[in-house]
C-alpha cells in the first residue's frame, strides 16, 4: 500500500464486468431507498423536542409583564432591613400580649410597689431597733443598793428609804402609790413554811390571791404570789416573793396602782439582781 493516498479501484479484467456493474447498480439503489426512508423526520422530531426543552415557560401576564422584568436586589439591602424590623416588631407585640403600653405601665407600677415595700420594711426595722435601744437604755439605767447584808439593782430615779424597824430593811418608791419593800424575819423556833402561811393570811384579810407558784432567785427556790390588795378605799396590785437564806426569811413585796404587767421590767431588774451576802 502506498502512503500517498488510498488505493485506486481497478476494472475487472475478466469478462464479467457487465454482470458486476448491474449488481453494483442494484446495491446503490437499495442503499438510496434505505436512506430516503429515513428522511431525518425522526431526527428532526428528536432535535425539536430537545431544543424546545430549553425554551422558557410562558410567563403569565400581570404586574411584572406591564412593568418590565423584575430587578435583582443586592443582598442585605433596605428591603431586608424593613422586613427584619417588621418581624422584630411583630415578635415584640406578641411577647407583650399585643398591649405594650399597658404592659409597660404594669411593670412600672410593680417596681414602685416593690420599692415602696422595701423602704417601708427598712423604716419599720429602723424604728424597731430604735425602740429596742430605748427600752434597753431604760432597763440598764439603774442604781445599785448594798447595805452589807443584801444587795440589788433598782430603776434610776426611784427613791430609797432605809427601814425604821427591825423587820423592814429598805423601801424603794417611784411615787406614793408605786413602790417595793424588802423585809427579813429570823426564823428562830419557827420554820419557813409557817412564816409564809402567816404572810398569806395577812394578805387574804384585805385582798384576793389569784396566783401562787415557785421561782428561782439568788440560786434558791422561792415562793411567790400575785394578788389584788385593798387596804383602804383604793385597790392595789401586789406581787410578793419569799425565800430562805440560812435561818432568815426574806420578803420582797411590790405594790402598784397599775397592772403588774406595766412594771414587769422594773420587777425583773430587782429580782434578777437580788443577792444575800453570807
Amino acid at each position: 500500500m502506498s502512503e500517498d493516498g488510498p488505493p485506486r479501484l481497478r476494472r475487472p479484467e475478466n469478462g464479467n464486468s457487465e454482470r458486476d456493474s448491474s449488481k453494483l447498480g442494484k446495491a446503490r439503489a437499495d442503499i438510496k431507498e434505505k436512506v430516503s426512508s429515513l428522511k431525518l423526520k425522526k431526527g428532526e422530531s428528536s432535535l425539536s423536542s430537545k431544543v424546545s426543552s430549553f425554551k422558557p415557560n410562558k410567563i403569565s401576564t400581570g404586574k411584572h409583564e406591564k412593568e418590565g422584568p423584575r430587578k435583582l436586589r443586592v443582598p442585605h439591602t433596605q428591603a431586608n432591613e424593613k422586613s427584619s424590623s417588621k418581624d422584630i416588631r411583630t415578635k415584640f407585640l406578641k411577647t407583650m400580649g399585643q398591649k405594650p403600653v399597658w404592659s409597660i405601665i404594669g411593670i412600672v407600677i410593680l417596681i414602685i410597689l416593690v420599692a415602696g415595700a422595701a423602704l417601708w420594711i427598712a423604716g419599720d426595722k429602723n424604728q424597731t431597733n430604735t425602740g429596742n435601744n430605748t427600752t434597753q437604755h431604760v432597763v440598764n439605767s439603774t442604781n445599785h443598793y448594798n447595805n452589807g447584808n443584801i444587795s440589788f439593782d433598782y430603776p434610776a430615779g426611784w427613791n430609797v428609804t432605809n427601814g425604821t424597824s427591825s423587820s423592814l430593811i429598805v423601801s424603794v418608791s417611784q411615787d406614793e402609790n408605786n413602790s417595793f419593800s424588802i423585809l427579813q424575819e429570823e426564823l428562830l423556833t419557827r420554820n419557813f413554811t409557817y412564816k409564809v402561811a402567816k404572810w398569806r393570811s395577812n394578805i387574804l384579810e384585805k385582798g384576793i390571791i389569784y396566783y401562787e407558784g415557785d421561782l428561782t432567785i439568788d440560786n434558791a427556790t422561792a415562793y411567790e404570789l400575785e394578788a389584788n390588795y385593798k387596804p383602804g378605799d383604793k385597790v392595789f396590785t401586789t406581787r410578793g416573793i419569799a425565800l430562805q437564806k440560812n435561818n432568815t426569811a426574806y420578803f420582797i413585796i411590790f405594790v402598784f396602782d397599775k397592772a403588774l404587767l406595766d412594771y414587769k421590767s422594773e420587777m425583773d431588774t430587782v429580782i434578777n439582781s437580788f443577792h444575800v451576802n453570807i
